[in-house]
This record gives C-alpha cells, structure tokens and sequence, in this order.
C-alpha cells in the first residue's frame, strides 16, 4: 500500500466515523472537525463562536481528585498523547461523559482530540454495579436477619420459659421458699429488660436521633467495654456539633463496624477511634495494634462488614479506606465532604 492509498484510506475513515475527531491549534480554536463533530456541535445556535475554543463546549474533564475539573487541563499540556475521560454540553447542557484521547503533533503545533461517547457503557457498567449491590444488599439483609433470629431463640425465648417455668412453680412453694423464689424470677426478668435494651440499642440507639454522633459512640463504646472489656479511646472535636441523618448514621455505623472488626479479629484489648471536624469534611479514624493483614490473606468472616461499610459512605459521597499491615495493626478511615 503506498502513501496515496494511506491517505485515501485515512481521509475515508475521518469522514465516515462515527467517532468525534477534532483539530485544535495552540489557541484552542477548533480549526477542522469531521462530520461526527459537526453533528455534535451543531445543536449550538452560532456554531462558528463555539468552535473559537474547545472550552466553549468542554465542561471538564475527570482528574484523580474531581469527576470535573479544568485545573491542570489536557489543553494547556503539549505532551505527546494523553487519554482521559472529559464531559462536553448537549443540547439541554447537559454534562455528557467521552472518552477522550489527543496526540500533539509538534512540528504542526495542532492537538488532534479524539472523542468517544461513553454513555451507553456506562449505563450498562451502572446497572451492573446496581444490581451486584442489590444483591449483596439483600445478602446483608439475611444474615442480619439471622443473627437476630437467633439472638431472640438462645436468650429472649429461652429466658421467657424459664420465666415460665419458674412461675408455674410457684404455687407449689412453701411461703418460706417463696420469696426467695420470686427474687429468682425478678433477676430473670432484669436480665431479659437488659438482653431487650441492648438489641434495641443496636438496631438504632435513641440517643444518635436525640443527641448526635459524639454522645451515642460514647454510649456504645460504655456498653462495649462493660460487655467485653475492651478499652476504646475516643479523641473528637465535635463538641455535640450535628449534621444531617445520613451523615449521622453512616459515622455511626461505620464506627460501630470498625470497632467490631478489630474487637473479632484484631486480638487487641485496645481500640482508638479520632473524629476530627472541619469546615471541608468529616474524618474519622478507627485504628488498633493487633494483628493486622495483607489484601492476599482470605477474608475473615463473610466480608459483608467492609463492602457495607464502604456503601454507606457512598451514600454520602464518602469514602473508606482500609490500611493494615501484618503483626502492626489496622486503620480505618472514612472521609465525608462537607462543602
């Protein structure tokens, strides 16, 4: 094949593609385009203006530290080739997400942007994910399900009939046995009171509606070290400060299952938890010493803690990340914008 052919060749594809192929010069302007960038842009009302700058119709492109931003922008970068994803308007302004990919041609000082619109695959890459954290969702659902079925059959239930049964023999007691009887029955019923209160306590404690994040932690963190002993430390400065429901029990619930983590398989008697406030997000971080993992070792327990930990914080447009390393500990930190 000679170099017409090639060229042949090469104009017959930048015609007929469907993929948007654009020429911009070192003033951004857009000074040739295929027909498939024309059709792009051709909903705009003057044309001509728009095409005096790839900025006129770009919205951003997405960076490591922003879905759309135009710090440190492709256009003011003469590297050879660069790939990334960018968002251009359509016809109603909105942000419409292509892939995107230019080559400088140096000895011509003219960018030739390739675009792709990718749409379609992500909307199928969204109902994918969806339907994965439906599922998983609704596995977490069972299993929580579970484990309060059998927390009301081994305590609740079998407290009740020995209730039960203590009372049925009653009336077969002398009065000398009976007072000692229903000192029985009374320290059966305190225990249940307690097993109730604690289960309500998990489910949602009163107190995170009531009073905020830092008095119902503390709560928590009182019943965890009376129930298993172990010291958690917590260092805030949110001095009561509230936020919004969502934000309220995704730090809670967070927390709660850090805490949990490190209590099941830190082998650690001591667990600090730091929530620092400030004006541009929420940190919180839950760390022990304990034995600590690598991403190799096969996850302890159903491993439903940290993708439940990791949705929640989505909710919210967080993020959780978890640092461990073997024989030295475990962070969590979850990070919660709040501009």
């Amino acid at each position: 094949m000679d170099n017409q052919q090639l060229s042949q060749l090469m104009l017959a594809f930048y015609n007929d593609t469907d993929e948007m192929i654009l020429f911009i010069n070192d003033d951004n302007e857009i000074i040739f385009m295929n027909d498939a960038a024309k059709t792009l842009l051709s909903h705009h009302d003057n044309l001509e203006h728009m095409t005096k700058s790839i900025c006129n119709v770009c919205l951003g492109y997405t960076s490591e530290k922003a879905l759309m931003t135009c710090l440190d922008c492709f256009m003011k970068n003469n590297t050879k080739n660069n790939t990334f994803q960018m968002f251009i308007k359509d016809e109603a302004g909105t942000p419409v997400p292509y892939s995107a990919s230019y080559v400088y041609l140096s000895e011509h000082q003219i960018k030739v942007l390739h675009l792709q619109n990718i749409s379609p695959q992500i909307k199928t890459q969204e109902s994918l994910h969806q339907k994965t954290v439906t599922q998983r969702i609704l596995q977490a659902q069972e299993n929580e399900r579970k484990r309060i079925s059998r927390e009301l059959h081994d305590s609740l239930v079998q407290e009740l009939l020995h209730v039960m049964v203590d009372l049925r023999l009653t009336k077969y007691k002398k009065n000398e046995e009976l007072e000692k009887h229903l000192q029985l029955i009374e320290g059966s019923m305190s225990r249940l009171m307690d097993d109730v209160r604690n289960m309500s306590l998990e489910l949602r404690p009163a107190s995170l509606d009531d009073l905020g994040i830092e008095a119902a932690l503390k709560s928590h963190i009182k019943q965890l070290q009376k129930n298993y002993g172990i010291e958690v430390h917590l260092d805030s400065n949110l001095n009561d400060r509230r936020f919004s429901n969502e934000i309220e029990t995704v730090v809670y619930r967070v927390t709660q299952e850090a805490i949990l983590n490190a209590l099941k398989y830190a082998n650690v008697d001591d667990v600090d938890v730091f929530i620092q406030y400030s004006e541009q997000e929420l940190l919180v971080e839950v760390s022990d010493q304990g034995v600590g993992f690598t991403h190799e070792d096969a996850p302890l327990g159903t491993g439903l803690g940290l993708f439940g930990m990791r949705e929640r914080a989505e909710i919210v447009g967080g993020d959780v990340q978890i640092n461990s390393v073997k024989n030295k500990g475990t962070i969590v930190t979850l990070t919660i914008p709040l501009s």
